[in-house]
């Protein structure tokens, strides 16, 4: 779990223990790195958190506030305030942990190695845990706001036409909506050959999965989706 407000220090909980990757250290033998992302604007920021206690089957820790980030000593800016994705990324030792951590000894991003290996040297195993976070504003620093308008399916790609079907399949548009997307399709030589979107749905947040059910086939189709992203009305300075 993690709540967090603007130019703020917090603490988070989340689960780790359960999904260790590399058991074959300790787990003062690990760390843990974090990667933010802002659902406006993009924007990225990296951080190992600082104080990590491990308990039986989470990891508590504490991120610090600073204008300026630094990922090696826990420091984050969260900016714009509203929602941001994070995913967290196991980070093992072989060796002796030198904290504070530099980029010497503990990569930066989930796709750094670090040359050449070292028992000092952190290793990136991979995805422990992610999900989402609503960053609040702080009391008297509000500057802009936001809502997010519904998303909707802008278009149907078909990546393969499949083969043998002896009547349209079903489409189902499968994802986090508030109104579920619709289409249909044709069929010409025993392959989908058009698709067109019937209800565009809203809502999504995440491109959803296209799945097809039904006329009978030899070879599965394969299309895919598109959301609308540029989905922000602006408020405010």
């Amino acid at each position: 779990m993690i709540q967090a407000i603007t130019e703020t220090a917090f603490t988070f909980h989340i689960q780790t223990e359960d999904n260790r990757i590399n058991t074959a250290v300790a787990s003062t033998q690990i760390r843990y790195l974090f990667k933010f992302t802002n659902d406006l604007d993009k924007s990225v920021q990296y951080a190992y958190p600082i104080g990590l206690t491990v308990f039986n089957r989470y990891t508590v820790g504490v991120f610090n506030y600073f204008a300026t980030p630094n990922v090696y000593a826990g420091n984050v800016n969260l900016l714009p305030a509203g929602y941001w994705k994070y995913e967290v990324f196991e980070v093992s030792w072989v060796g002796a942990i030198s904290d504070p951590l530099t980029s010497s000894t503990a990569p930066a991003t989930e796709n750094e190695v670090l040359a050449p290996a070292a028992d000092t040297k952190g290793i990136v195993q991979g995805l422990v845990t992610k999900g989402k976070m609503y960053v609040a504003e702080k009391d008297g620093t509000e500057q802009v706001q936001y809502v997010q308008s519904a998303n909707s399916v802008i278009s149907l790609t078909i990546v393969q036409g499949g083969g043998g079907y002896t009547s349209a399949p079903v489409i189902e548009i499968i994802g986090d909506s508030i109104t579920k997307a619709t289409a249909t399709c044709t069929v010409s030589a025993g392959a989908v050959n058009s698709v067109t979107i019937t209800n565009a749905g809203s809502g999504y947040t995440e491109i959803p999965t296209v799945t097809l059910k039904g006329g009978t086939t030899v070879q599965q189709a394969t299309i895919v989706a598109a959301i609308k992203e540029e989905n922000y009305i602006y408020y405010g300075q």
